[in-house]
């Protein structure tokens, strides 16, 4: 997966993990673990990291990414939705939203 595909899954799963309005640490942990598969160095985590925002349009992004990114993009999002063993309705409806996305 190229760079820009790495970025953009990693703000769209920061941005459904925070769409409850708390990152909680099992979160966060689950979050370095997507960037760790993906072999980043801090200044892309930091890039990628920094562009995390409910107010980003997660449409735009998904559509940004090539087709290989978002055949695993829904499987990691449901990976982050189990990730502090909660699921808030906000996490749902993000996650149904995705899978629209990415059509399935």
């Amino acid at each position: 997966m190229q760079a820009h595909d790495q970025k953009l899954f990693v703000q769209i799963i920061g941005q459904l993990l925070i769409s409850d309005g708390i990152l909680s640490d099992p979160e966060r942990a689950y979050l370095d673990r997507v960037m760790d598969s993906f072999d980043m160095d801090d200044p892309a985590r930091r890039e990628a990291l920094h562009g995390i925002s409910m107010d980003s349009p997660v449409e735009e992004r998904v559509a940004g990414m090539s087709t290989e990114a978002r055949a695993k993009l829904l499987e990691a999002a449901r990976g982050a939705v189990d990730a502090d063993g909660e699921t808030s309705k906000n996490e749902e409806a993000f996650l149904e939203r995705l899978g629209a996305l990415v059509g399935t």
